[in-house]
């Protein structure tokens, strides 16, 4: 049922996507209540609004609770990767560093022992040898993957982004409405969910869906190299700003209820 047209009374006071908030919080059938009350000074009616009041307020602070909630969340989990990611990122510095370190060597070795044999085949073959040597160890230092560590994640958040499906209840029913409601995107054409895991498939995994699909970041967790980490970390960042973007679609409705409630 829109919900729209069952609270038509509600559009000259409130914004289209104010009145949604309404019916995803259950607020839609006091606040009517409440603008019927207006102008009524009787005791029982000013009890009422008073109820009704404390019961906006308590939901509002609710809501405003589950969001603060997902985001410290969510912060944690990106600390905890991060850390992850900086063990592994110190790693494969120091291990780069001493694979240059020992390539530099064998090239000075390899030419200082040019330098000393006069015998063309032996300065040749020492030559060619160091040559080889440094650069597999140059080889080596190229490597994009590095160092690698196990990494689990039973509870993802980021999973439920990418398969746009809450069915777990891992975000509370209001997020969630609000994630998956196309009238609180930018263009109202998409949700921000979906909109979020466009976003990471055109950045995160070069425009290609089916690598996001078969990705370690939207399992239960596993095998992890440092980029993998690093982008996990940008991605719950990014989810974590949209949810606090909530925040501001919260802060709307306070204000517009306020004038109904006073």
């Amino acid at each position: 049922m829109d919900s729209l047209s069952v609270n038509d009374e509600l559009n000259s006071v409130f914004s289209r996507q104010n009145i949604l908030m309404l019916y995803a919080l259950g607020l839609n059938k006091e606040i009517k209540e409440i603008q019927k009350l207006k102008g009524n000074t009787s005791v029982s009616a000013e009890i009422r609004k008073l109820t009704i009041n404390n019961k906006v307020n308590r939901t509002l602070l609710l809501a405003l609770s589950d969001i603060n909630a997902a985001a410290a969340e969510l912060d944690c989990e990106a600390e905890r990767v991060d850390q992850v990611a900086g063990y592994i990122d110190n790693i494969n510095a120091s291990r780069n560093n001493k694979l240059v370190v020992g390539s530099i060597a064998l090239g000075a070795a390899a030419s200082i022992a040019g330098a000393l044999i006069t015998n063309n085949n032996v300065n040749n073959a020492v030559g060619i040898t160091g040559g080889v040597l440094g650069g597999g160890l140059g080889f080596f230092t190229l490597n994009p993957k590095g160092k690698k560590v196990e990494f689990f994640h039973p509870h993802n958040l980021l999973r439920n982004v990418w398969t746009e499906n809450d069915s777990d209840q891992s975000f509370s029913p209001f997020i969630w409405y609000m994630l998956s409601e196309k009238e609180f995107s930018n263009d109202g054409n998409s949700s921000l969910l979906h909109n979020l895991k466009t976003r990471w498939i055109d950045y995160q995994f070069d425009s290609n869906e089916n690598q996001g699909n078969h990705s370690v970041i939207f399992s239960d967790g596993g095998i992890y190299f440092a980029d993998d980490l690093h982008s996990r970390a940008a991605m719950i960042n990014q989810l974590q700003a949209v949810i606090r973007s909530i925040n501001q679609s919260i802060n709307n409705l306070i204000l517009e209820a306020n004038k109904t409630l006073e």
